[in-house]
């Protein structure tokens, strides 16, 4: 009694504020019988009514003779308005009624409704809620049984409240809705997803918006699909709504947002796709796929193993649910990738591949007997080229494992194997294994990294113990360095050369102002004396050459005890010669420089030494001229008879030089062949290295090449040219006065 009254109040409550609920499509049939009152009740009967919803419809009550088996009874609609039209289809089975309308995705099922029934003759009472329509139209509603008309009635839909209105533009690459209101009252609205006529799902709710202020509103779409829809609807209770959908009649060209959409689900060996549009009409291709890892998202496409289907379904009976083996779905050129088997995690069968030295080592155990086949593939990105042959062999169900090989000709990185089951069908899918050659990668390197260590090793200590062997020819090898001129220019450039002989290459440097013993013994016999000494110990005799050593080479040649028969036999020396000679140095020859008790003794003695070695072998083998290239006609001065010897120009030819004195009587008696290229390369090397190193301090010891004229007029230029006299004179001094076993630094930086 109590709840009977509760329901009434609600009911009465419902009624007097315009209650209304959201409303599905639904059907009912309710079986009576004919009282003695209705016997003259003529069927069938319609009545047609209008139903206020969240949108229009028109609710159908029918009355018609009870349904037999395998009959249909057809109840169509048309809305004058728009032109559309819906269907109702209903049929009898198993005291069940099994109904479908046009805008359902399958086939729904009502239980008829009994009464006690007080006579044989029944009938049935039909009542479906909603058939959309537009407010003011006329709707047409016709029923038909096997294509027989059986009764039809029309119905003007009543006017309602008011929607309001607005204009929707789509722009489908930003996945937006532009919505232009018409109105000037406050408006709300949604996104939704209209699956049915009465049932729109709400995706995204906008607050109350004010037309006066923002006439217009972006909704931004989460999914490009065609039952996308926009809702709006003024504030208040039970207010009708406008919904409009403009992608419902669009042709969408690209198809992602159709599949990232939707889901699928395995029940069984079915495999069921559910698009978020149940009346998606899209068909994309099925096949499988095999991810490379859990961690990564590369599917790489199993060949031939496309599925086929039934109203949305799939048979997976015979595909390998490995948590791997994913689904892949193409449509429009999009791809997406479901992996349903994940959550099962269960396969009949199982495979290792370890990598051999020249074969993939496959281990495979099944729980039943079965024959299995294994290739090799190359992947690139995506796809995975197969190459070889297939290799097949049968695996015994239980716990051991059977081995197959796989020969490979090349190992890299991209190499995998693709095993499948041959007993199943090939649409089964591959299962596809790429080893991961890391550590014998890691191994080659570490086995060429530790080659390369022993390799530079020995080259190193055999680099070392030439270095030494070098370092010690550098110390015992002599050098005689003769003194041609007094000048102070010249001497100051000779004691720089054997400052950076024996400071710095630490040979055994002869420089008669060094000598102590030449007062002892005379200019001459010191002369002669040393430069045996030092040509036999495979060194060098360096003569400074300079206009004062060709003035004394020609007295020497015009002298009786050198144009004897000697010269002239040899033709060193001739009478054209000694005209050119005369005519460019005659007054060397009429006034003879000046020189010291010293220089001049041991620079004839020099020449004589000189000219002996010339006359012995032509090349005066131990001897060699040096000139400065920032002293005046001292490398132009060098007669033709004495250009066989070696001429070192410096400072360009130190490399020459320094090379020549390690090198030229280097393992005297050695014999000459390949062994020998390492050393003389080294040492070339070692010789131009050097040179670069001494360039700088030789030439701060040499003589200036002047400065230009508007240059000496200023101080600063005066100054400078003062004290590079000063330090030239001083160098000078101090070679003078040093003491061959005193080794003082003979230069002055500047």
């Amino acid at each position: 009694m109590y709840s009977s009254w509760c329901s009434a109040r609600v009911v009465l409550l419902c009624v007097l504020f315009k209650c209304a609920f959201p409303l599905r499509e639904s059907l009912r049939v309710r079986q009576e019988s004919r009282s003695a009152g209705l016997k003259e009740r003529r069927l069938p009967e319609l009545r047609l009514s209008t139903l206020l919803s969240q949108d229009v419809c028109v609710r159908v009550r029918l009355s018609v003779q009870t349904l037999l088996t395998n009959q249909t009874l057809l109840v169509e609609s048309r809305d004058s308005e728009t032109g559309s039209s819906d269907t109702l289809v209903m049929w009898i089975h198993n005291n069940t009624v099994t109904w479908n309308s046009s805008s359902g995705e399958e086939p729904r099922t009502s239980r008829i409704q009994t009464r006690e029934l007080t006579s044989h003759q029944t009938f049935w009472t039909v009542r479906y809620d909603c058939f959309l329509a537009q407010p003011g139209s006329t709707v047409s509603v016709s029923v038909y049984s096997h294509s027989h008309l059986l009764i039809s009635a029309d119905h003007v839909v009543e006017h309602t409240d008011p929607v309001p209105k607005a204009s929707v533009t789509v722009d489908e690459h930003a996945k937006l809705f532009t919505v232009r209101l018409e109105t000037d009252q406050k408006v709300r609205m949604s996104l939704c997803y209209k699956f049915s006529h009465a049932e729109c799902v709400q995706i995204t709710h906008v607050p109350e918006t004010d037309p006066k202020l923002q006439p217009t509103v972006d909704l931004r779409l989460p999914h490009l699909v065609p039952c996308v829809c926009v809702q709006l609807w003024f504030p208040g209770p039970d207010s009708r709504r406008n919904t409009q959908c403009p992608l419902r009649e669009r042709a969408l060209l690209h198809g992602g947002d159709v599949l990232s959409s939707s889901s699928v689900t395995v029940r069984g060996s079915v495999l069921r796709w559910e698009p978020v549009c149940p009346a998606d009409q899209s068909d994309p291709s099925v096949s499988l796929c095999w991810r490379i890892s859990m961690q990564s998202s590369h599917c790489v496409p199993a060949p031939n193993t496309t599925l086929h289907k039934t109203k949305l379904e799939y048979n997976v009976s015979a595909v390998d649910r490995h948590p791997q083996m994913c689904v892949k779905f193409s449509l429009n050129g999009s791809h997406q990738v479901f992996c349903p088997f994940e959550s099962e995690g269960r396969s009949e069968w199982s495979v290792r591949v370890v990598p051999g030295s020249r074969h993939l080592h496959l281990l495979l155990s099944s729980s039943v007997s079965a024959w299995f086949s294994a290739q090799l593939c190359s992947r690139r990105g995506e796809m995975c080229s197969s190459q070889g042959s297939v290799i097949s062999q049968l695996v015994h169900g239980g716990a051991t494992e059977a081995q197959l090989s796989l020969p490979f000709p090349v190992l890299s990185s991209a190499l995998c194997v693709q095993v499948w089951c041959s007993d199943l069908r090939e649409s089964s899918g591959r299962r596809i294994i790429c080893p991961d050659f890391t550590h014998r990668r890691w191994g080659l390197i570490t086995g060429s990294a530790l080659t390369l260590l022993a390799v530079g090793t020995v080259l190193v200590s055999i680099t070392c113990y030439l270095l030494k062997r070098r370092t010690k020819v550098w110390r015992r090898r002599p050098v005689l360095l003769v003194c041609s001129s007094d000048d102070a220019a010249h001497i100051s450039a000779v004691c720089s050369l054997a400052s950076v002989l024996q400071g710095e290459l630490s040979m055994d440097v002869r420089l008669a102002q060094w000598a102590s013993s030449l007062a002892q013994l005379g200019p001459v016999p010191w002369l002669y004396g040393q430069c045996q000494a030092v040509q036999k110990a495979g060194g060098l005799v360096l003569i400074a050459w300079s206009p004062d050593a060709l003035q004394a080479f020609l007295r020497l040649a015009k002298s009786d005890w050198v144009a004897g028969s000697q010269f002239s036999e040899t033709g060193l020396y001739s009478a054209a010669e000694e005209e050119e000679q005369k005519c460019s140095d005659g007054e060397w020859m009429e006034k003879p420089a000046e020189s010291s008790s010293i220089t001049a003794p041991v620079l004839n003695a020099a020449l004589c030494c000189l000219w002996m070695g010339l006359r012995s072998d032509g090349h005066a083998r131990g001897f060699g001229l040096v000139c400065f290239q920032r002293l005046n006609n001292s490398s132009t001065s060098i007669p033709k008879q004495l250009r066989c010897v070696p001429k070192y120009c410096l400072s360009k030819d130190l490399s020459s030089l320094i090379h020549d004195l390690t090198d030229s009587w280097d393992g005297a008696g050695e014999a000459q062949g390949s062994g020998r290229c390492w050393p003389r390369l080294l040492s070339k090397a070692m010789s131009f290295f050097m040179s670069r190193q001494l360039t700088p301090r030789l030439e701060a010891g040499l003589p200036g090449a002047g400065f230009p004229k508007s240059s000496r007029k200023s101080v600063k230029s005066k100054r400078k040219m003062w004290r590079h006299k000063k330090r030239r004179s001083k160098v000078v001094s101090a070679c003078l006065s040093r003491k061959r076993n005193s080794a003082p630094e003979l230069l002055v930086k500047s």
